[in-house]
């Protein structure tokens, strides 16, 4: 079994060392970093995204629930806090674990015991955590339509019509969803087939496509109406 890579997120230095030294303690355990808040966090995670990441809730004047909607979606997020009162809504945001400060060694391990046998499907998530820092949702894959980068964030548009805009690049997205089948029809544009709905010329290079949930049609060049008449034709 691979080893599990797991940062720790806690504005308590000496909770993060006590965390860290007991995780090193574990077989099968990789402490690949620590952050001290959310901004450090979201590096973090943006650099290499961990299998596990251990966070505290409270974190004033921040809250470990705001960084949620920048957790990737096959990371498993455990909860560690001193106020047993937040069970219940890390529960309800499909934490994997709750565990209480001062962390004991034998709850850790156990911890650890149910992640090792639960290790996200090689086909990736089949539900994505979309939202931003004051409301989520968990939203099956396929009800996204697409993808659009926006700078360092991404909008993300459901077949339904409603839209997020997260601060996570659209490589991730790429990264996530091109293994399901979803196509990256340009650089700035991740794209479900089942969401395209057709596609008119307005030029040499230039179409506009109309994708489920999108009411305007989305300019596309050169490059970009080629795979999506690939689509079109599947």
């Amino acid at each position: 079994m691979n080893p599990l890579r797991v940062i720790l997120v806690d504005d308590e230095r000496l909770a993060r060392q006590h965390l860290a030294a007991l995780l090193r303690e574990q077989p099968g355990i990789i402490v690949a970093g620590e952050a001290g808040d959310l901004t450090e966090a979201i590096a973090l995670l943006a650099r290499e995204p961990p299998d596990v990441i251990f966070l505290d809730v409270s974190m004033p004047p921040e809250n470990g629930f705001d960084l949620l909607p920048h957790v990737p979606a096959a990371t498993r997020v455990v909860f560690v806090t001193a106020h047993a009162d937040h069970a219940v809504r890390a529960f309800d945001e499909k934490a994997a674990d709750y565990l209480l400060k001062p962390v004991k060694p034998e709850r850790l391990a156990a911890t650890l015991d149910r992640l090792g046998g639960s290790l996200p499907s090689p086909d990736g998530p089949t539900s994505l955590l979309l939202g931003d820092a004051k409301e989520w949702h968990r939203v099956p894959r396929e009800f996204i339509s697409a993808v659009f980068a926006d700078g360092n964030y991404s909008r993300i548009h459901l077949m339904a019509g409603q839209k997020f805009l997260m601060r996570r690049p659209i490589q991730d997205w790429i990264r996530l969803l091109g293994r399901k089948g979803f196509v990256a029809l340009s650089r700035s544009l991740l794209v479900n087939p089942a969401a395209v709905l057709g596609m008119e010329t307005v030029g040499r290079q230039l179409a506009d496509l109309r994708l489920q949930g999108i009411l305007e049609p989305v300019r596309i060049g050169r490059t970009a109406i080629r795979r999506a008449r690939s689509l079109l034709m599947l």
